[in-house]
């Protein structure tokens, strides 16, 4: 999976084994799988770079049996990735320059990622899982948080600092 500049959308590449279809979905509020509409949707493998589908209903796409790999666009809802598996997978999710997961306030990757930074992409790879959660964040989301923590510290200190002047008095 890659997020695409922005953190609106991400590109996923699936590679299937000795299939004839493929079917996008998204984890729901519950967990539950909803319907996930995949657009630029493209087919490889035997056939060739751009091999032929049918789309069988708003979420499902069937093609030649075989080895194939499904590259598709979907999107992101508030710099927040939930990945469900139906079993056991391997799942490397790379974030654009400029997207972090470093501060615990703001990012959070779930048990099992590690986490690597090369040339201002971050990278997250996960091994043998069956679900994956990635919240991501810009520099300007950073700054905000920055400014509002200034800003209680400050009120704090204002408030504070009467209050044990007048008790030091009282000693």
């Amino acid at each position: 999976m890659t997020v695409l500049p922005g953190g609106d959308a991400y590109r996923g590449e699936v590679t299937l084994v000795n299939a004839s279809e493929y079917s996008f979905w998204e984890p729901g509020m519950l967990g539950e799988r909803v319907p996930l509409t995949g657009k630029n949707v493209t087919v490889s493998g035997a056939c060739g770079e751009n091999c032929t589908y049918t789309q069988k209903n708003r979420n499902t796409i069937a093609f030649e049996k075989g080895n194939v790999t499904v590259t598709y666009e979907g999107p992101i809802t508030e710099k927040n990735l939930q990945l469900i598996f139906t079993e056991p997978s391997n799942i490397t999710v790379t974030l654009p320059e400029g997207q972090a997961v470093k501060n615990p306030l703001l990012g959070r990757v779930s048990e099992g990622g590690k986490v690597s930074t090369e040339n201002n992409t971050t990278a997250i790879a996960f091994d043998r899982v069956r679900s994956a959660e990635v919240r991501f964040y810009d520099p300007a989301r950073e700054r905000l948080l920055y400014i509002f923590g200034s800003v209680w510290l400050t009120v704090a200190v204002v408030l504070l600092f009467p209050f044990l002047l007048m008790r030091r008095r009282q000693e």
